[in-house]
């Protein structure tokens, strides 16, 4: 298109001098033509210089909305430039949604994403890199990887050849919390002059297997403790059949009193998995009295006690939540059983339920066992409701603990929108409340229905 509108202004510029050349040789001769020649030159040079000086004016600062007119032909260059500069912009504008969008995607990617030059420095990283690697997304650009990172080991990983991938394990302290931060680590080629650096977090992954390992291991260990004692027994009772008849009756007492516990264990084992896993819909919970679990929880405590204990009650009447009645006792009874367990004989145990309003004025419920025990040092209490943690294992199991009650406990009132207090000072008892949600007066009028 403008090459045929310039081949269009060269022959207008040809005829126009040819019609000049003409006119001037009748009218004036040869002189004449020179100087309408020269004439015509200069008009034609000044109207060049001044739509020169008009693109160079609008080339210093293109805007559509300034773009130059012209006459002939450079109103046709101008059109042409103005069309390119909408053509560029609109390249422009794509290219920075592509952009904004490339961002997004690369800030929503579960995964840290780093551009490692062929140099070793950093030419773009997202968020999640920045926070897993403790960098400053916006100074720490273009700095040496290796020098940011203090880690002979990671220094080496940066060395290896970039010809394929390669990963590392390693763990970092978090900023935030100050505790550490297991990542792995992967290096692979992205092209000839940068690599690719992704970064997981496997800190909640490698918790878990050590998590899963120490559970096999307590779980083998205490089931190892009774299945030794049964095979002992077993093995006496087969070498010497000829045993006194009240010595055999004490070994299957025994053997008997170790299977229990291995059951016990096992049915606390299934209780906690259940309670672990398990999405409680609200149509499982009933409206359920409290005073009267509680009541029933104390009656089977002083059972267990054998007169060994004083017990002190003050169970506020018609308390009721929203609840599953065999959770909560599960909850309920570890605690209280624990106190008996626990505190020597003639002391004092205290259980008390009751309301009150929480820091937001909503009311809750509390069940709260207090006992004059040995207490619990201030290290241990954080781990309690861990599984199979005891402060004192030997003594655990002789009173006959599984080492999971208070996981239990802690689980079932989580079920329930509830918590686990532990209060407790070495020697001088210790104190343990079930905080749980109490049930809406409206609600309970018109559900109400015995527990």
């Amino acid at each position: 298109m403008l090459l045929s509108e310039l081949r269009h202004h060269l022959y207008l510029i040809l005829a126009t001098m040819i019609v000049v050349v003409v006119a001037s040789l009748l009218t004036g001769g040869l002189q004449f033509m020179l100087i309408s020649l020269c004439c015509l030159f200069f008009l034609w040079l000044a109207g060049y210089w001044y739509h020169l000086f008009k693109l160079v004016r609008w080339l210093e600062r293109p805007k559509l909305r300034n773009v130059p007119q012209g006459i002939g032909i450079w109103n046709n260059i101008f059109n042409t430039l103005m069309l390119q500069a909408r053509s560029r912009k609109k390249r422009k504008q794509k290219l920075g949604v592509a952009l904004l969008r490339f961002n997004r995607i690369a800030e929503t990617i579960p995964e840290g994403v780093l551009i490692l030059g062929q140099d070793g420095h950093i030419q773009w990283l997202n968020h999640l890199a920045a926070i897993h690697l403790n960098l400053d997304a916006e100074q720490d650009n273009n700095s040496m990887l290796a020098d940011l990172i203090e880690n002979v080991d990671f220094r080496r990983f940066l060395d290896k050849p970039a010809t394929e991938s390669v990963n590392i394990k390693l763990t970092l302290e978090n900023m935030n919390s100050g505790l550490p931060r297991v990542l792995n680590i992967i290096r692979t080629p992205f092209d000839e002059q940068a690599t690719l650096i992704i970064t997981q977090d496997i800190t909640a992954a490698e918790q878990l297997n050590a998590t899963r390992t120490a559970f096999v291991a307590n779980v083998s260990h205490e089931l190892r403790t009774p299945l030794t004692v049964i095979n002992g027994f077993l093995e006496t009772l087969t070498d010497m059949p000829d045993l006194p008849q009240e010595q055999r009756q004490s070994f299957i007492a025994l053997m008997s009193k170790e299977g229990a516990r291995m059951n016990h264990l096992l049915a606390d084992l299934l209780t906690l998995s259940r309670l672990e896993n398990q999405v409680v819909s609200s149509v499982c919970k009933q409206p359920l009295n409290l005073s009267t679990l509680a009541e029933q929880v104390v009656f089977e405590a002083e059972i267990l006690s054998e007169n060994k204990h004083h017990f002190i009650c003050e169970i506020a009447a018609d308390i009721w939540i929203e609840g599953i009645q065999q959770d909560l006792y599960n909850a309920f009874s570890n605690l209280l059983f624990n106190a008996v367990r626990y505190t020597p004989q003639y002391g004092t145990i205290t259980i008390r339920l009751y309301s009150e309003q929480d820091e937001n004025n909503y009311q809750q419920t509390v069940f709260q066992v207090s006992d004059t025990g040995p207490g619990i040092a201030a290290e241990h209490i954080p781990h309690l409701t861990e599984r199979f943690y005891r402060v004192d294992s030997g003594r655990s199991r002789q009173s006959g603990g599984t080492g999971l009650g208070l996981a239990i406990a802690k689980y079932a009132l989580a079920e329930h929108g509830g918590k686990l207090q532990i209060e407790s000072i070495a020697g001088h008892g210790s104190t343990f409340s079930a905080v749980l949600p109490q049930m809406n007066n409206k609600v309970l009028d018109s559900s109400r229905t015995p527990a």
